[in-house]
């Protein structure tokens, strides 16, 4: 405890105290009982002073919300310093328990500070007052009482952890209070519900980033718009809500809000809880727990934004996206331009001619090092280039819808199923004739049929492959899944790709929602790596496939009938 000045005992007993009445209640330390509550507190001491005249109150000190596992509460510290200042010679409390659950410190002011500072305390339901001690019993009494409060609170702190993180794995919000775009849900404080008006706004902060706008810029786009912070609109619900994020009275909008949403998997229907803890219920500093540790689940809600969306998000963040002097957005390829031949970052590097400026990317380690070739190309050029590669891309995916449709009922995808269950079943087979194989090895050693050493090397044989099977079927199970869910692949696809099925201009939104890089060579050759280039190439081949199987069975029925 820290050292501080005290006033000298007083040496005489008043005729009047100043009294203060202190209250506690934790939403911690299960201190949730009626007769704990704040007014239940508070009537009591009233009643006790009303039966006492020598006692003037002279304030009620409430630490709401608070642990008693630590003295470190605001309003007994403000207490304290009326104490200290001789405001205050008379300190009563409901019982010991309101008064604190530390042990150490609890009697540390008990028996040592409060007689030091000429300080009566009273704790009623306890039957102590320090003018009137029994010092035999009250040095046994008060200290044991002491002891069991401390160890009270350790044990519903156990509790408590034990049961928030049950909550947690099985996907319960356990918040105080609900992410910016949600509610909580009233019939379950659990579940979190969209709230449509600030979900709206999470919406437009990932469209304006997807479309190039800065963090600072989205900021200020709705600080002009007068839309309200997260921390005041929480406010204006209603709610008693605070953050260390919030230190003026009016909360502005500005980059690392804005950043914070970005980066939360709430808005995808993902919980990341348990991110940080107290080493215990004692010390309330708080650390944080490595990320295998946390628990996460998908699925816990509904999602504001789509998954695909955000994951073009989490990529533009990732990439070198300054914005140049003047503009608002960054630049159309900005962060997504490389060198063909040595895989440096392209950069732009503007012209001038006569009364006309000529922009052009030329590639970053020519430019710094010279260590690559000079070579380099317009950015019109590119533009025209990149806009009609994406217009036949979505036009000749699009194209290949109502063929995808069939794939989900065809003999193909049926010939699949059918063979990789056979292939399953087989493994099962293979399976459960290594278990039996292995349980009578046993009989065989006791039988006298094998030795020891027979029945060693068996076990050891059929336990791996056991195991090997036990994998290939893994293995073949997962495949068998894949097939039968393989048109959930393509539709995702398709329906992304109908957002654009009328695309016309080339903007940042359409670059980075298609385009993960692009490569330019010293021969002016363009090679794109498109986001979507796994499911545009089994689209490509699952539509293949099922157009030769249905031109093989057309066949087949043309060649009957020429039969016939």
């Amino acid at each position: 405890m820290n050292q501080v000045e005290y006033n000298s005992v007083q040496s005489t007993i008043p005729e009047i105290w100043n009294a203060c009445g202190y209250l506690r209640l934790s939403r911690e330390d299960g201190d949730k009982e009626e007769s704990n509550s704040i007014t239940g507190q508070k009537n009591l001491i009233c009643d006790y002073f009303s039966r006492h005249p020598e006692m003037m109150i002279c304030d009620m000190k409430i630490d709401d919300g608070f642990s008693g596992s630590s003295f470190d509460r605001p309003a007994f510290q403000e207490m304290m310093t009326d104490v200290k200042a001789g405001r205050i010679n008379c300190i009563v409390v409901k019982d010991l328990s309101r008064f604190g659950r530390n042990y150490l410190d609890a009697g540390e002011y008990i028996e040592r500070i409060f007689p030091f500072l000429g300080v009566r305390f009273i704790a009623i339901n306890d039957n102590y007052d320090s003018l009137c001690r029994n010092t035999e019993l009250d040095e046994l009494i008060i200290p044991f009482k002491n002891l069991i409060n401390e160890a009270y609170c350790r044990d519903i702190s156990i509790k408590i952890r034990s049961q928030l993180e049950i909550k947690r794995k099985r996907g319960d919000f356990t918040g105080s209070f609900a992410v910016y775009g949600y509610l909580k849900d009233p019939k379950n404080k659990n579940h979190l519900l969209i709230d449509e008006f600030a979900a709206d706004v999470v919406r437009d902060i990932f469209r304006w980033k997807i479309q190039g706008i800065s963090a600072s810029d989205i900021a200020d786009r709705l600080n002009g718009d007068g839309i309200l912070a997260p921390l005041d609109y929480k406010k204006s619900q209603g709610l008693r809500f605070a953050t260390p994020f919030g230190i003026n009275p009016h909360c502005a909008w500005n980059a690392t809000t804005i950043l914070r949403i970005l980066k939360n998997f709430v808005y995808i229907g993902i919980l990341e809880q348990g991110k940080n803890t107290t080493p215990s219920y004692k010390i309330k500093q708080r650390v944080v727990k490595p990320r295998e540790e946390w628990n996460i689940v998908r699925g816990a809600h509904e999602a504001i934004i789509d998954e695909h969306d955000f994951e073009i998000v989490q990529k533009v963040l990732a990439m070198d996206t300054r914005t140049s002097p003047g503009n608002d957005a960054v630049e159309l390829f900005s962060g997504m331009v490389y060198c063909g031949e040595c895989g440096a970052a392209m950069v732009r590097k503007t012209i001038p001619s006569g009364k006309k400026k000529y922009i052009y990317y030329i590639c970053a380690a020519h430019k710094n090092e010279k260590t690559c070739f000079a070579h380099s190309l317009r950015d019109c050029i590119l533009e025209e280039i990149i806009s009609e590669s994406i217009k036949r891309q979505v036009q000749n995916i699009l194209g290949k819808e109502k063929v995808l449709k069939l794939i989900k009922a065809s003999a193909l995808q049926q010939a699949d199923v059918k063979k990789y269950q056979e292939r399953l079943d087989k493994k099962n087979e293979e399976f459960g004739r290594y278990q039996r194989l292995l349980c009578s090895l046993y009989e065989n050693l006791i039988d006298g049929v094998i030795d020891q050493a027979e029945y060693q090397k068996l076990k050891k044989n059929y336990t791996a492959l056991l195991f090997e099977v036990q994998e290939q079927a893994e293995k073949i199970k997962t495949e068998l899944m894949q097939i039968m869910e393989s048109d959930t692949k393509g539709k995702n696809c398709i329906d992304q790709l109908k957002k654009y099925q009328n695309f016309t201009t080339l903007n940042r939104a359409a670059v980075v929602y298609f385009i993960e890089k692009i490569f330019i060579y010293k021969n002016k050759q363009i090679k794109i790596v498109y986001n979507w280039q796994d499911e545009y190439q089994w689209i490509t081949e699952r539509c293949l496939q099922i157009q030769n199987m249905t031109q093989l069975s057309e066949m087949g029925v043309q060649h009957g009938k020429n039969e016939t």
